[in-house]
């Protein structure tokens, strides 16, 4: 009988003969996960991928996505597993258990994923920029703009995005145009267009978190004057409470092919100059911040073709 997905017998093979993994549970970061406990992930993950995720692709990706008045609607079957996956905690699988995480060693992380993937890798899109974002908001945050997004991002209550792209840009991120302009408190105001933005906009969490390449007004031309800004679609007061739609509108979604299941957005940030964000980490040291989310994304990307690869053969 053909194994979907991926063989177990593989994956077993790799995680404990030939990496050992079950070594890592003698350090103290890894105290809890032995044999039993790394066998048990992988089989929920297993469990997960087979039973909700593959079943719920096709129809995804024939439903797909659809748009109307900034609005985005994604498939209906995503609803369900993307409970099931909130529930299981699967979005933050080696981060912080304080903020929402596992705690778990990469490489368990990576046999989940591989089902995961293979599975249903769209529906994997909308959790893989999530996950990203919040990366960037642990490595480069505040306390406070931790303790506003964090958890909510790692969870999965709320979503995240990656804003580089500009149609006039394209691979030359030095000439984009969107533009911060200090308010009078610690915000900026900002105001552009993106583009290529996966998951930009969907209905499947109620607020998303947008990670903003910008230049702020005065700042030196190229790479070198681009700063990084984290900006809500619904803006979060400082009790964590919502406040208002924060001026980021999806005016479009692409088609891809395969891909039908996950939107890739064009933005208009301050089309109505009520788009607000804060600082995330230093000014003018954007580009170098945005790497952190970037190189994590090229290395799912990784993972999404050895899965659709393994899952095919």
């Amino acid at each position: 009988m053909a194994q979907q997905v991926a063989d177990r017998r593989d994956v077993d093979f790799v995680l404990h003969e030939q990496l050992n993994i079950e070594q890592l549970s003698k350090y103290e970061q890894f105290v809890d996960f032995n044999k039993k406990t790394i066998d048990m992930v992988v089989s929920e993950a297993r469990n997960l991928a087979l039973k909700e995720l593959l079943p719920c692709q096709k129809e995804a990706d024939e439903q797909g996505c659809s748009f109307k008045n900034g609005t985005v609607t994604v498939p209906e079957v995503f609803h369900r597993a993307y409970a099931f996956f909130r529930e299981g905690e699967w979005i933050a699988m080696c981060d912080d258990p304080d903020w929402g995480g596992q705690g778990m060693p990469s490489a368990v992380a990576l046999a989940a994923n591989n089902y995961f993937n293979g599975a249903n890798f769209p529906f994997m899109l909308h959790n893989i920029l999530s996950h990203g974002a919040g990366k960037l908001v642990e490595f480069f945050g505040t306390d406070k703009q931790k303790e506003l997004f964090l958890e909510n991002m790692y969870t999965g209550l709320w979503g995240g995005s990656m804003l580089l792209t500009e149609s006039e840009a394209g691979s030359d991120v030095g000439a984009l145009t969107t533009k911060a302009v200090k308010n009078n408190n610690d915000t900026y105001a900002i105001t552009g267009n993106k583009i290529f933005i996966s998951s930009g906009e969907n209905n499947l969490v109620e607020n998303i978190i947008h990670p903003v390449l910008a230049r702020i007004e005065g700042a030196p031309d190229g790479t070198a004057g681009i700063s990084l800004f984290l900006v809500p679609k619904i803006w979060v007061n400082d009790d964590g409470s919502f406040g208002e739609f924060n001026d980021m509108v999806c005016t479009g979604i692409e088609k891809k092919m395969g891909i039908h299941g996950n939107p890739t957005c064009s933005m208009a940030l301050g089309g109505k100059g009520q788009c607000r964000g804060t600082l995330l980490g230093q000014e003018n040291q954007g580009m170098s911040a945005m790497f952190v989310m970037m190189n994590e994304a090229r290395l799912h990307v990784g993972m999404q073709g050895f899965s659709c690869a393994s899952a095919s053969y």
